[in-house]
């Protein structure tokens, strides 16, 4: 019986003190504490709380507090309120699971041939008229994937995949020819802010250029939040970047 009202969000204590009481009937504290074989100051903690549920009352006689267990059926709208509250975070624990359920999955290319499918799977994927987003743009692409780059960007160029890479700054004097090459809008970052991961976002998938790595690796990221998250970052950087 105690486990029972436990569950419906009695303590023990609080339980056993409301037992006793609708076994007692009107009574001082006295015999509600030897009843309940409680500690003096718990049985008046309890008492409190019960009477803020609407548990038990009390009448004074004499100076003397009578308390009395409220009807047992008091106990059915304890449940129906506890209900109603699960009942108005119900939506945002639906939200959580759901958040939960997403799943990201994450591929790992390796070396030049892994990247090229990676940089094909990203025109695929777009199609004609696309758009990705795109930074920390070294010009190492160029460098470690030689003439693939220039065959990459005539490619973008016939899909009229729309683009806008932030690159670093100094490629405008070490390698402008990479720059008038290039297939898109172009702004960018101060040297001191260089990057060599260069990071494209595009629909739901971030993929993660790591040039320096022996040999070369591209990570793939497919996770729509994940995605999002990196596609505002972007904005901000594009809003401070220079032409």
């Amino acid at each position: 019986m105690i486990a029972t009202l436990q569950r419906i969000g009695l303590t023990d204590a609080e339980a056993k003190v409301y037992l006793a009481l609708l076994e007692l009937g009107s009574t001082t504290a006295g015999p509600l504490i030897k009843k309940a074989e409680l500690h003096r100051a718990t049985v008046y903690d309890c008492l409190k709380r019960l009477i803020e549920k609407g548990l038990v009352s009390y009448v004074v006689v004499r100076k003397m507090r009578y308390f009395e267990a409220a009807d047992p059926m008091i106990l059915l709208n304890l449940v129906k309120e506890r209900e109603e509250e699960l009942r108005e975070i119900l939506p945002q624990l639906k939200a959580k699971r759901q958040i939960g359920a997403i799943k990201q999955e994450v591929t790992v290319f390796s070396g030049t041939k892994g990247i090229k499918t990676v940089c094909e799977n990203i025109l695929e994927e777009l199609g004609y008229n696309g758009e990705y987003l795109d930074f920390g743009v070294s010009g190492l692409f160029r460098e470690i994937m030689s003439f693939y780059w220039d065959i990459w960007q005539k490619k973008k160029k016939k899909l009229k995949i729309r683009s806008k890479c932030i690159f670093d700054e100094k490629l405008k004097k070490i390698n402008p020819k990479l720059l008038k090459d290039y297939y898109g809008e172009a702004k960018f970052n101060p040297h001191e802010y260089s990057s060599f991961t260069d990071t494209i976002i595009y629909k739901d998938k971030v993929v993660l250029f790591i040039w320096t790595a022996k040999p070369p690796v591209a990570i793939v990221i497919k996770n729509k939040e994940n995605a999002d998250s990196y596609r505002n970052q972007f904005r901000l950087m594009w809003k401070y970047a220079k032409k």
